[in-house]
C-alpha cells in the first residue's frame, strides 16, 4: 500500500472537476460570442437603414423648392425610387415611408396662406426588422423657400 500512495498522477475527480471548468468557460466565450453577433448584426442593420434614409432625404432637399411636391405618407418598399431621375436603392426588409409638408409653427397662428409656404418638412422613416422586432431611423430636415 505504500507503493500506491507515493505515486503522483490524476484521479477520476480531478479529470472530471477540470473538464466541468473547460465547459463553464467555454459556454461563457460562446454566449459572449453569441451576443457580438446579435449586437453586431444589429448595428449593420441599423447603419444601413440610416444610409437609405439619408440618400432619399438628401435627394428630396438636392431639388429646387417648387419642385419637391407635398407627400403625405408615400409608402416606399423593396425596389428602387426614382427622385427627380435618380434611382435610390431601398433593399430587400428595409420600407421607407416619405411624408413632405409645409411647415408652420404652432406659436405662430398663420395669417395667411403664403405664410404657410415658406418652409417645407421632409420627414423620412426607415422600417426593418431584427430578431421579429421592428425598428426604425427616422430622419427630418426642413426646406427654405429663396
Amino acid at each position: 500500500m505504500k507503493f500506491l500512495k507515493n505515486e503522483k498522477g490524476f484521479t477520476l475527480i480531478d479529470i472530471i472537476v477540470a473538464l466541468i471548468i473547460i465547459l463553464l468557460f467555454m459556454s461563457v466565450i460562446s454566449v459572449l460570442f453569441f451576443n457580438i453577433t446579435k449586437t453586431s448584426k444589429e448595428i449593420e442593420r441599423e447603419s444601413q437603414a440610416t444610409y437609405i434614409a439619408t440618400n432619399i432625404l438628401e435627394s428630396y432637399k438636392s431639388k429646387k423648392y417648387d419642385d419637391i411636391p407635398i407627400v403625405t405618407n408615400k409608402a416606399i418598399a423593396d425596389g428602387e425610387v426614382v427622385v427627380d431621375g435618380q434611382p435610390i436603392p431601398v433593399k430587400d426588409g428595409y420600407t421607407a415611408l416619405v411624408t413632405v409638408e409645409n411647415y408652420v409653427p404652432k406659436t405662430e397662428a398663420a395669417t395667411s396662406s403664403k405664410q404657410n409656404d415658406l418652409v417645407k418638412k421632409i420627414t423620412v422613416t426607415v422600417k426593418y426588422k431584427v430578431a421579429n422586432h421592428e425598428k426604425q431611423v427616422e430622419l427630418q430636415a426642413s426646406v427654405v423657400r429663396k
